[in-house]
This record gives C-alpha cells, sequence and structure tokens, in this order.
C-alpha cells in the first residue's frame, strides 16, 4: 500500500461506538451471542469462568480482555465465582464516507478475534468503565467523549497486538507452519508439532485445517511435493537423490506419492513439463499485450506499451534508455551502441556491466536521457520506459522506438530480445539455468533457514520501506528462492509498506536485508542509522547492508545473478 494511502487511511478513520452494556453474571449463568452483526471488545473486571469463540474454549479471570470480530459466535460462562463483564459494540469507519479496507498484511488486529494477557489490561477495565458511564448519559457531548476514549483503546489494542507478532505467545498455527517450513524434508510427527504448539493433537488439527483448509501433515506433504515438482523441472538431479531430499528414504513410496499429487509419476512429469512450461509461457505472452510477440508472415511482431514493431532483420545499432536492458543485452553477448549510465553529479556505467560497455556511447541517466546525444548516435532501435513517454515523439523521428513497462519481468524482456536479436535459444538457456540454479539453492538454504524469516527493508527520509513477495528484488527471495517472509508482508499484493523506525521492530524478521543508500550519497543517512539503532544487538549479527541502486534498479540477468550471489554469500559463506 502507497505510503499516502495508508497515511489517508487512519487518517481519515474513527471508530463509532454502537451500544455498550454491563453487568453480572453468575455463577452458573451463560451469557450467548451468535454471528454477531459488529465488532466487539469484551472485558473482565473480576471473577472466573470460561469464553468459548467458534467452538474454541479458554479460561478467564480478572482484567480480561477479547477482541471478537464482526460474524463470531462466542458463550461466557460463569464458573466458580460471579463475572463481571463490559460489552462494547463498535463499527470503524472512513470519515468520507468511503468504505475502509483494513491494511492488508496478514491478520491485521481489527480483522481478527483474539485474547490479550489479562495482566496487562487493567487500565483497559478502568477506560471501559468510564465509557459505561459516559455512553449510559445518553447526552451527546458525553457519547462524543465515550467514542474518544474507545478510539484510544482501539489504538492500544493495535500497538499492542502487533508488539507481539512473533514472539512466543504467537498464535500456534503461524508457529507450526515456519517450524514445518524449514523442516518438512525430516520425518515430523503430528505429537511433535502439536508440543511445539503447547496443545492437543486434535486441537492442533483442528486449528490448522480452519486456516490453511488442510491438516498439518497434509501441508507438510504439500510443501514437499511443491519442492520436488521445482527440482524435476529445473534440474537434472536423479530421481532417488530428489526423493531423498525431500525426506523419502524410499524412491518407490516417494514415486507413489508424487503421482497421488501430481496424477503421473515423477519421470512423466519431468518429460512433459519443459513442452507445458513453453505453452504457458507462449499463451500467457499472447494475453498481455504490452510485452509479447508473434509470428506472422513477415516476421517476428514484438507488442509493446506503444504498439507493434515487426523483426524484419535483427537491429545493429540499439540504444536503451534504461540500464537492466543493457545488461539483457550483453547476456546475449550484444552490446548497445548507446546506453543511459547511473549517478548525478559523475554519470558512468554500473561496475558489475561496466567491462562489457567499453563501446557504447553513454546517453545521460535514465531520469534524464541525453536526447541529442540519442539523436547524433542515430540507432535504428530505441528502448525505453514509460517513463520517456513524454520524449516519445521526438525519439520516434530518430528510430523506431520499443516501450515496456519498467517494472516487466526481466524473464519476459529477456525472451523478447532472444526474439528480436535471433538470439532465442540463448535467451532460454539463460533463464533455464537461472531456474536450476534457484531450485537448486533453495534447497540448499531451507536447513540454514529452518524456521527463520527474511525481510527487505530500505531507509528512507523518515519512514522505512518494507518489500514483499511482489516487489522484483523481493520476488528473488520469496519466490525464487523460496526464502520464508515475516507474517507482516507474507500475504499482500502491495510491492511494499512504510513505517515508521520506531515500529522496525514489528517486522520480527530474524534476517534483514538493508538497501544502503550509503554508496549514492557518501555515507549512511540519519534514518539508516536509526534502524542500526533499533534493532537488538544481538540481532546485528543477521544485518546484511547490500547497494540498494543495484538491488532495486538493476532487473537484468547479470544483476539479478548478482543479487543471487550476494544472498548465497550471506546465509553460506
Amino acid at each position: 500500500m502507497p505510503l499516502q494511502e495508508q497515511t489517508s487511511l487512519w487518517s481519515n478513520t474513527t471508530v463509532k461506538i454502537l451500544d455498550v452494556h454491563s453487568g453480572i453474571l453468575q455463577v452458573g449463568r451463560v451469557l450467548s451471542e451468535t454471528e454477531l452483526k459488529s465488532d466487539v471488545l469484551l472485558l473482565m473486571g473480576s471473577g472466573e469462568g470460561e469464553l468459548s469463540m467458534n467452538g474454541e474454549v479458554c479460561h478467564i479471570g480478572a482484567s480480561f480482555a477479547a477482541h471478537i470480530v464482526n460474524g463470531t459466535s462466542y458463550t461466557l460462562t460463569a464458573r466458580s465465582e460471579d463475572l463481571q463483564y463490559i460489552v462494547i459494540m463498535y463499527q470503524v469507519t472512513s470519515m468520507e464516507g468511503a468504505s475502509l479496507v483494513m491494511p492488508s498484511y496478514r491478520k491485521h488486529p481489527l480483522n481478527t478475534s483474539f485474547i490479550q494477557d489479562s495482566v496487562t489490561q487493567t487500565e483497559w477495565v478502568q477506560v471501559a468503565e468510564k465509557i459505561v458511564a459516559k455512553w449510559s448519559r445518553g447526552e451527546g457531548l458525553e457519547r462524543f467523549h465515550a467514542n474518544a476514549l474507545m478510539q484510544g483503546m482501539i489504538y492500544e489494542l493495535i500497538m499492542e497486538y502487533e508488539s507481539s507478532q512473533g514472539g512466543a505467545k504467537s498464535d500456534m498455527v503461524d508457529a507450526v507452519a515456519t517450524y514445518i517450513s524449514g523442516h518438512y524434508r525430516q520425518n515430523l510427527e503430528l505429537k511433535e508439532l502439536a508440543a511445539l504448539a503447547g496443545c492437543s493433537v486434535r486441537q492442533l488439527q483442528r486449528r490448522f485445517k480452519q486456516e490453511k483448509e488442510l491438516g498439518p501433515m497434509e501441508y507438510v506433504i504439500q510443501l514437499r511435493m511443491e519442492s520436488a515438482s521445482r527440482m524435476l523441472r529445473h534440474t537434472d538431479a536423479p530421481i532417488g537423490e530428489i526423493a531423498d531430499r525431500m525426506g523419502y528414504r524410499d524412491m518407490y513410496y516417494f514415486s507413489r506419492a508424487f503421482k497421488k499429487y501430481f496424477g503421473v509419476p515423477p519421470q512423466r512429469y519431468r518429460l512433459t513439463s519443459a513442452s507445458r512450461a513453453d505453452t504457458y509461457m507462449a499463451d500467457s505472452l499472447l494475453r498481455n499485450n504490452l510485452a509479447s510477440s508473434y509470428e506472422s508472415s513477415e516476421g517476428t511482431v514484438i507488442c509493446h506499451m506503444r504498439g507493434e514493431y515487426c523483426v524484419t532483420e535483427p537491429p545493429r545499432r540499439i540504444a536503451v534508455l534504461d540500464v537492466q536492458y543493457a545488461d539483457h543485452l550483453l547476456a546475449l553477448e550484444l552490446s548497445p551502441a548507446g546506453s543511459v549510465g547511473t549517478g548525478s553529479s559523475t554519470v558512468n556505467f554500473p561496475q558489475y556491466i561496466r567491462a562489457g560497455l567499453q563501446n557504447t556511447e553513454l546517453l545521460g541517466t535514465y531520469e534524464y536521457p541525453d536526447l541529442p546525444a540519442v539523436e547524433q548516435l542515430s540507432p535504428d532501435l530505441i528502448i525505453c520506459t514509460e517513463v520517456h513517454d513524454q520524449h516519445y515523439e521526438r525519439l520516434s523521428r530518430v528510430a523506431p522506438v520499443l516501450m515496456f513497462k519498467r517494472n516487466e519481468s526481466w524473464q519476459t524482456i529477456l525472451g523478447l530480445f532472444g526474439e528480436l536479436t535471433g538470439k532465442r535459444a540463448e535467451a532460454k538457456r539463460i533463464i533455464a539455468d537461472y531456474h536450476r540454479r534457484t531450485a537448486l539453492l533453495s534447497e540448499e538454504l531451507a536447513p540454514v533457514l529452518a524456521g527463520k524469516s527474511v525481510a527487505l527493508i530500505r531507509p528512507l527520509e523518515s519512514l522505512v520501506r518494507v518489500h514483499s513477495p511482489s516487489h522484483r528484488t523481493g520476488a528473488v527471495l520469496y519466490r525464487d528462492l523460496g526464502l520464508p517472509a515475516p507474517l507482516f508482508v507474507a500475504d499482500t499484493s502491495d510491492t511494499a509498506y512504510h513505517i515508521s523506525v520506531d515500529r522496525l521492530p514489528v517486522v520480527h524478521a530474524s534476517h534483514y536485508f538493508l538497501l544502503s543508500n550509503e554508496l549514492m550519497q557518501n555515507g549512511i543517512s540519519a534514518t539508516e542509522q536509526r534502524v542500526w539503532g533499533m534493532l537488538d544487538e544481538g540481532e546485528r549479527q543477521h544485518i546484511h547492508s547490500v547497494d540498494a541502486a543495484t538491488w532495486i534498479g538493476c532487473y537484468g540477468p547479470t544483476g539479478i545473478n548478482g543479487i543471487v550471489d550476494q544472498i548465497a554469500q550471506a546465509f553460506l559463506a
């Protein structure tokens, strides 16, 4: 979610109390609600009893607090003592009248039913008693004050919930799922997983299935089969070796389990996966009319953001206005006639591809291309991104222009460059080698990172950007290498979140790749210094500082493989 949207979200959000009531529940009596029509904050002032929410039962006592979301059913029972309780029904709304969408990271507290530690909630009960008193007066100003007090309680609720994420009291399903993701190649048993969660086998199975829609052992099999299929598709490892890596000591048993999961035995799956992949890639390219190709009677046609370009013969003098495209051409053993560089006061080519650009003319920078230099170069093809749309007409008078989205997959672009330059086979080989390499490295990293998560963060002027699997570099970590993402970012379509430095512990990762701007600004920024200081001394050995310019701006095959090199160095050196 962009920073501006996050700021607007909370700035325009208000908490509105719908009703408040309190009372004493005598021993043996029951208070029950089915399918709540609003969110509820339930607090206990004194007494002892049980709370059941959707079939889960827990013991409650004095200063107990529970957050119960809309649609939940609960039953409150007084056992050995009378229960003094307070029920606050509320809803969160937008002051602008728009429908409110909570931040999308996993299990946001306002979308989750949960119980807070009773020791910390005494002050909440006192505030709730004030809300009851003011609400009962039924006066406009008093109810206005009651809503203000409730808004403060919701703030405390969110902060306490987030500060506890990833700690010893994390949800049992999250803890078990994290453990499985790092140990699924080993011989796991339900009793072992239940002991880890601190519950019975039956309770773990029920809770796990509610959240994951499959049991814990089914989850183990799913991870094993997904990893095995990746090895079969992208490596030439023998079936017996793959079976052993996945925790199967009997290759025959592995083959039976694989066939049951995928419908075909491992060897047939391997033989047909290549043709399936080619068909899928062709179909996906045809569906994407912005970055794709098709064959015509006149030759290969490249589809881009501004139209189509028919390749009647490979271009000889190509000008590129993004460094990543220079990387693509060099990977295909070609050199652009001209390319933009990096830097501001001194413009140059990035170090990792500089040697291959000895005879390439410098054409300014990505943000500020030197258009007269492009015109003087007289290329027969220009390749740029949507950032250069304002220059499109002028560039088109120099040579044909291909315009791609800057955030397009490097593999898609490399495939199109192979079509464009007559090097299809070379492009396919580079992509296949990358998949093979990351598949093997993923298996090597899995035991090293067992039960640990990895965050990708970038300090900005006063905030920290936390990148998700949807970001291009995040995809290398989380999709290609299968590194475990923190719960904070695991389930989102946003490319990044922006949080204050003070809230960095909420991410709760075991390892941090810190995208540093030190090389660009000749020193560490104040925000970056605060990030280092915010993390505990014991965690500093798990901070891996990397160059932001390379990790964020260089998305060609050489740059991406360089990122993979640094990840391997960080964890395996």
